[in-house]
């Protein structure tokens, strides 16, 4: 009798679980951007260059800390096709490299030189070699000691994750190691715009996949791309593009500008996922890399 009652109060731990996981990614995000606009506030509203300029402010504890408990909780999110996952985990590991390794002080406040102080440059090796080794024994782990990853190995969206992870571990670890000089001083930069292009992607697969739904059951091409992540992505898309573009010319704070906009724009897009699947439904098929 005790374990037929366990089973459904299972479900239910493991069900309020996961809405706190996706509860803690909205609540630390809103942490972040709450953090900055304060910062914004104290300086009697001066922006700075970008939003990895905090890192020189005050602000610079919220900001660390909210980028590492957020990466924590995209990697121990489980994606609904494998597509998703690897997303998942890359914006995840890299949230760390975004918060370890500040961008530097000339691009932050337009002060000092490009090189980082001496004592932040040990601080950020010695973090940077940490995040190395423990995604190292995570990645083992995964293949190894937690199959119920459930990813297909055999197929061709299993293979392609694996070899993607694989290649994009050792790419770092070897601009870290044989390049530090590159890695300390374009190693923010480009872990913040491929993390940015996981998010736009995130959002992507998610258009793709609810419109092959819809087109299962019948629902015109016209409606089927009618839904919010379609939107979504498209607004991404519009943004990168304005920013890039007539924004740039006139702001000089035009990098602040689309970060903040791509992150209240991934807040949004979680906040509709999280009202999705709030009650679990059934897992979509990974429709961009099929097996």
């Amino acid at each position: 009798m005790a374990s037929v009652r366990s089973a459904p109060s299972h479900r239910h731990e493991m069900q309020a679980t996961y809405r706190y996981l996706r509860l803690a990614i909205i609540l630390l995000t809103a942490l972040l951007l709450l953090s900055v606009a304060l910062q914004i506030g104290a300086d009697d509203g001066e922006v700075l260059a970008s939003v990895s300029a905090y890192y020189y402010t005050p602000a610079r504890d919220v900001f660390v800390a909210s980028l590492c408990a957020i990466g924590t909780c995209l990697i121990i999110h489980r994606g609904r096709s494998d597509t998703e996952d690897v997303l998942l985990n890359f914006a995840g590991y890299l949230s760390f490299i975004v918060a370890f390794v500040p961008t530097s002080p000339a691009h932050a406040v337009g002060e000092g030189g490009s090189r980082l102080p001496d004592d932040l440059t040990q601080a950020l090796t010695q973090n940077t070699w940490a995040v190395l080794a423990v995604v190292l024994v995570a990645f083992i782990l995964e293949l190894v000691v937690v199959p119920q990853r459930e990813r297909h190995l055999h197929s061709r969206g299993g293979r392609i994750v694996l070899i993607a992870g694989l290649l994009a571990y050792l790419g770092l670890a070897g601009v870290f190691m044989f390049a530090r000089d590159t890695f300390l001083a374009y190693g923010h930069g480009a872990a913040a715009i491929i993390l940015f292009i996981c998010v736009v992607a995130l959002v992507g697969i998610n258009a793709t996949a609810l419109s092959r739904a819809r087109a299962a059951n019948g629902i015109g091409r016209r409606r089927r791309w009618a839904n919010w992540y379609s939107f979504g992505f498209v607004l991404m898309i519009v943004t990168v593009g304005v920013v890039l573009g007539p924004v740039r010319v006139v702001l000089p704070q035009w990098v602040f500008v689309l970060e903040a906009a791509l992150i209240l724009q991934f807040m949004a897009f979680w906040v509709t996922q999280t009202v999705e699947r709030w009650h679990a439904p059934t897992r979509r098929a990974d429709s961009l890399v099929p097996g």
